[in-house]
């Protein structure tokens, strides 16, 4: 069970991280101009790829992989749970 805690605890702060280093590098204005959006993470314009974003996008992607494995019952529901708050969260800040 001591396994499963701490490997929650990685995703969630994986995915916390992910998710205020997006919010931070958007307010910053690291990101001008974006063109394509990866779960509400620019990581490209017109004139190449943004690197903060693509660091931000492989953060939250790990942290949303190693979900499942914390988790013995709902794994389908709550990591449905995390993707939308990730989605959502920058868009309504």
């Amino acid at each position: 069970m001591k396994k499963q805690s701490l490997i929650f605890i990685l995703s969630v702060c994986l995915l916390s991280l992910g998710l205020i280093g997006n919010l931070v590098f958007e307010t910053m204005g690291f990101f001008l101009n974006p063109t394509i959006h990866v779960i509400s993470i620019p990581i490209a314009s017109t004139e190449g790829y943004f690197i903060h974003g693509l660091i931000a996008l492989a953060i939250t992607f790990l942290g949303l992989f190693l979900l499942p494995f914390a988790l013995n019952r709902n794994k389908v529901k709550i990591t449905s749970v995390f993707l939308l708050a990730v989605i959502l969260i920058p868009q309504l800040v």
